[in-house]
């Protein structure tokens, strides 16, 4: 009889484990301001950092050359100025690394906290694709942090088809 109830044990807490890997976990932060079309500045609780969106590539407006910096650029960086600008608090998701070669944090952020995590979610609350949706990015892939790429290739193909933003 133990030794059935261990069994009995064991697989209930594998089954209520396998149902938390369906749980994506995100961290709470302070909007602090826009940098550029695809980085933002938080705050963790630590201080300031730099975040940069995970799957979206914006064109330049503020590159320390300036030969690089566009007009397309500048159009991005307003639109998410625009965008966050009655947003406080934001919810940072982790792929797999944790900062790029500059330093800046590496998240998808979410301006609503995300439950579902279902592609309605990430339209209406996610920033990164909303980004995309709206035409003001187009869907880059950096190797390893591909958790919703076929979205953000699918989002980036509808904001050109339906000629938003950017792709006006």
């Amino acid at each position: 009889m133990r030794t059935i109830n261990y069994i009995l044990t064991f697989c209930i807490v594998l089954f209520l484990s396998a149902c938390n890997l369906t749980r994506t976990d995100v961290e709470r932060a302070t909007f602090i301001r826009v940098v550029d079309g695809d980085t933002i500045v938080v705050d963790r609780g630590m201080g300031n950092e730099t975040v940069r969106l995970i799957g979206i590539n914006a064109p330049e407006s503020v590159h320390n050359n300036p030969d690089y910096n566009t007009e397309d650029g500048r159009k991005s960086s307003a639109y998410l100025t625009q965008r966050m600008a009655e947003i406080d608090i934001v919810y940072l998701e982790k792929d797999v690394n944790d900062m790029d070669k500059y330093g800046r944090l590496l998240r998808y952020v979410w301006i609503i906290e995300p439950k579902e995590f279902d592609e309605k979610e990430i339209r209406e609350g996610m920033l990164n694709a909303i980004i995309l949706l709206e035409g003001y990015a187009q869907g880059m892939t950096y190797q390893p942090d591909v958790n919703y790429q076929d979205y953000f290739t699918e989002f980036t193909q509808e904001a050109r088809e339906n000629n938003k933003g950017l792709w006006e």
